[in-house]
C-alpha cells in the first residue's frame, strides 16, 4: 500500500512540474495551497499519507490559463464544468488523458485521469462580516446542490422520494456549480481585501496571506506558494506543524486507477461491454 502511495506522488510530481513550466511560460501566478502548501512547509514535500496536490490561482489568472489551455503539452488538458457537460466538479482539474482514475465517493464518482486540483480564488470585498455572511451563503448554496445531485439512497424513504423529485424537476448541469459563485459576482475585478477559494473552505481569507509568489521546495522541485505561508497556515489548519492523529488523516477513497490506460478507452471498453 505504501509502494502504491509513492507512485502516484510521483505521477502528481511529475504533472505538478509540467504544470508549474506552463505558468512560468505564460506569466501565470499560481500558489500551492491547502495540504500541498503544508506539505512544503512541514515535510519539504508531500504530507507522507497525502494523494493529491492542490493550487490556487486569482480569478483572472485562473480565467487566463483556461483560455490557455490548448497550449499544454499533449497528453495533459485543463477539464472544468463549462467545458465538460459531464464533469462533476465547480473547479479545475488537470488531467493526464493517458491514464485512468475513478474516485468511489458516491458524490464524485467520476471516470478521468490522474489529475491535480486547481481553484480560483474571487474577491470577496473589505468588510470582514460581510465576508463571513457571504462564506456561510455559499456553504449553504453548495449542501443544496450537493444534497441534490449526490446519487444513493438517503436516511429515509421519504427523503429519497422528495430528492428524487427534486432532481427530476431540476436537472443538473453547468449553472448550479455556478450557482455559488454567484455570491461574489458583484466583486469581479474589483480589489479586495479578502478573498475566498469558493469550492474549498470559502472562508474569507486576507488577500495579504498570498503576496507574490514564492518558491518552496517541494520533494526534488520547487513549487510556487505563499508569501506569508505562516499567516495561512494557521488560519486554515491551526496548529499546522502538529500531525493529526492517525484517525484523522484524511485520503481519497480510490475506487480504480490505472497508470497505463488513457480513461476515453476505459469508457469505451465500459461501453462495449455493457
Amino acid at each position: 500500500m505504501e509502494d502504491e502511495q509513492k507512485v502516484l506522488q510521483n505521477k502528481l510530481l511529475d504533472m505538478a512540474k509540467i504544470f508549474h513550466d506552463f505558468c512560468v511560460s505564460h506569466n501565470l501566478k499560481y500558489y500551492m495551497i491547502s495540504g500541498t502548501m503544508l506539505g512544503a512547509i512541514r515535510h519539504g514535500g508531500f504530507i507522507p499519507w497525502d494523494d493529491d496536490i492542490d493550487f490556487g490561482m486569482m480569478r483572472e489568472d485562473y480565467d487566463r490559463m483556461l483560455s490557455l489551455r490548448n497550449e499544454l503539452p499533449e497528453g495533459f488538458t485543463f477539464n472544468d464544468h463549462l467545458s465538460n457537460k459531464k464533469f462533476k466538479y465547480g473547479f479545475c482539474k488537470m488531467y493526464d488523458e493517458n491514464t485512468t482514475y475513478i474516485e468511489s465517493a458516491i458524490d464524485t464518482h467520476y471516470i478521468g485521469g490522474v489529475y491535480i486540483d486547481i481553484f480560483p480564488f474571487d474577491n470577496m470585498g473589505n468588510d470582514l462580516q460581510k465576508a463571513l455572511k457571504m462564506s456561510k451563503k455559499i456553504k449553504r448554496r453548495k449542501r443544496i446542490r450537493s444534497v441534490l445531485y449526490t446519487k444513493g439512497k438517503r436516511t429515509t424513504a421519504l427523503k429519497s422520494f422528495i430528492v428524487k423529485t427534486m432532481q427530476l424537476v431540476l436537472p443538473e448541469n453547468y449553472r448550479w456549480y455556478e450557482w455559488p459563485y454567484k455570491v461574489l459576482k458583484r466583486y469581479k475585478g474589483t480589489k479586495s481585501k479578502y478573498v475566498a477559494n469558493v469550492y474549498g473552505a470559502a472562508q474569507p481569507l486576507p488577500i495579504e496571506f498570498f503576496g507574490e509568489p514564492k518558491l518552496y521546495k517541494f520533494e526534488d522541485t520547487y513549487l510556487y506558494g505563499l508569501e506569508d505561508y505562516d499567516g495561512y497556515l494557521k488560519a486554515t489548519f491551526g496548529d499546522y506543524m502538529t500531525p493529526p492523529p492517525v484517525e484523522a488523516r484524511e485520503k481519497h477513497a480510490i475506487s480504480y486507477i490505472n497508470y497505463d490506460l488513457p480513461y476515453k478507452e476505459y469508457v469505451k471498453e465500459k461501453e462495449n461491454k455493457g
